[in-house]
């Protein structure tokens, strides 16, 4: 009894730690929600045209930005890493060869879109009277590629510091400004043209701007990370820091790209399926990514906590990090599943009012995703864990699997070949969260248990 009661104190204050860390972040990732949830809102104001040329110019942009994302996540790891320790200097060369190959990679994205824009988009088979809208607009949102990656890698430098508030607030600031300027491009008020959809992307480049100044700005207040700039100079490449950032964000990129990937090529998937199906998509779409953003405040607590107990050797402690940021999220996201559920009929109506077959496609697809949502949450945060360890090849390889191997193929085959249309799609695509987020388990559970063992054997052996 005494035992069951300690454990029950220990994770208690695991819960404690980890929600002081997880609710910032979480309401970061509320602000990028509402940018999204603002943006498709506008949009579906337009109709249903305009909602799916902005689905399938955000599943091109998702496609092509999400390696960088997963640059950008081993700067959290390696600075929670050197931060246990103090290691300023350490920590400023890391950061600074982030930024750097940062940078490069999204003028290489940028091109990327180009060259995507004029020799691939026009022959995917997608619904001809919304190609223009989606070129204008991902022309627009390329160029805001640049500030965007170059954010992401102060902010994960942030996190690593388990400084999560800058993230938020110029993140909320952002958000204001996003809608504001949606409103006046969208409608052409005060001065400002009348753009329709592409004024959405030129609200966007805007903000993205501001975020980068702002939190370099919010930033530089914190003593903390004024002992990291004092070593920040520039300086010639070093090849060891270049592998040590991009062993761990090649790998991490490459999860990303293969489980973000997916979904977005079930948007064009989904837009064989018909304009009406597309648009419903880009609801779901949008939910879901809702969920899974407030989910990762969860992710990157585990990413922090475990990266701190793994670079000062405390692996039991890490074990109990870990599956106490699981438990916290397997809750969250029942609850997120049972909303669903409950609202699936409302929700489609804050997307999009006229159009009642487009309302009720989604529908039934709310009903459907809400039986994934756990999976989905699992497998996020144990990623999560695994990163603050630095094991990120196995991770890689999982999502290669689940959703290269099992989701996509199940996708095409259930709504191309048996006629399952939309429904086909998100049941292939709940197949691979699912697939995904028990092999990661079993990943957690084993590498944990391997490290705790080699710590043992070593103090038996001394």
């Amino acid at each position: 009894m005494r035992d069951c009661l300690k454990k029950s104190e220990t994770y208690l204050q695991h819960f404690k730690k980890n929600f002081l860390l997880a609710i910032p972040v979480l309401f970061t990732q509320l602000g990028v929600i509402c940018v999204g949830f603002s943006d498709n809102m506008m949009v579906g104001f337009l109709g249903k045209k305009a909602l799916a040329s902005v689905s399938l110019s955000n599943a091109v942009f998702l496609i092509i930005i999400i390696f960088g994302f997963g640059i950008a996540t081993s700067i959290s790891s390696l600075i929670a890493s050197v931060d246990a320790k103090h290691e300023y200097k350490k920590g400023a060369i890391i950061l600074y060869h982030g930024i750097i190959i940062n940078f490069f990679l999204s003028i290489f994205m940028y091109i990327s879109i180009r060259i995507f824009l004029l020799y691939i988009l026009p022959y995917l088979g997608q619904p001809k009277e919304i190609l223009n809208d989606t070129i204008s607009f991902l022309k627009v949102t390329a160029i805001s590629l640049i500030p965007w990656m170059i954010f992401e890698i102060f902010r994960k430098f942030s996190e690593g510091l388990s400084l999560v508030f800058p993230g938020l607030v110029i993140t909320w600031i952002s958000v204001f400004i996003n809608i504001i300027l949606n409103y006046f491009f969208i409608n052409g008020c005060y001065g400002f043209p009348k753009l329709g959809v592409i004024g959405v992307a030129y609200a966007t480049l805007i903000s993205r701007i501001i975020m980068l100044i702002g939190i370099n700005f919010l930033l530089y207040k914190y003593k903390k990370v004024r002992n990291y700039y004092s070593h920040l100079k520039i300086i010639f490449l070093n090849k060891k820091y270049l592998r040590k950032i991009l062993k761990i964000g090649i790998p991490s990129g490459l999860h990303m790209l293969f489980e973000m990937s997916t979904f977005s090529i079930s948007s064009f998937i989904s837009g064989k399926c018909g304009i009406k199906e597309l648009a419903a998509h880009q609801i779901v779409i949008s939910l879901i990514s809702s969920t899974f953003l407030l989910c990762t405040g969860f992710s990157v607590a585990a990413t922090i906590r475990i990266g701190n107990q793994h670079a000062l050797k405390n692996y039991l402690e890490l074990r109990k990090i870990g599956w106490s940021v699981i438990l916290m999220g397997m809750m969250f996201m029942f609850i997120c599943s049972f909303l669903f559920i409950i609202f699936r009929n409302y929700i489609p109506y804050m997307y999009i009012k006229n159009d009642h077959e487009v309302v009720h496609i989604a529908e039934k697809m709310i009903l459907i995703v809400s039986l994934f949502q756990l999976p989905d949450g699992i497998q996020g945060i144990i990623i999560g864990a695994l990163r603050g360890m630095q094991d990120v090849n196995v991770p890689m390889w999982i999502s290669f699997f689940s959703y290269w191997i099992i989701a996509l193929p199940i996708a095409c085959f259930l709504s191309l070949y048996l006629n399952m249309g939309i429904q086909g799609v998100w049941m292939g695509l709940g197949s691979g969260l699912t697939i995904s987020a028990i092999l990661m388990i079993f990943r957690y559970h084993n590498i944990t248990k391997k490290l705790i063992k080699k710590q043992r054997s070593i103090i038996i052996n001394n």
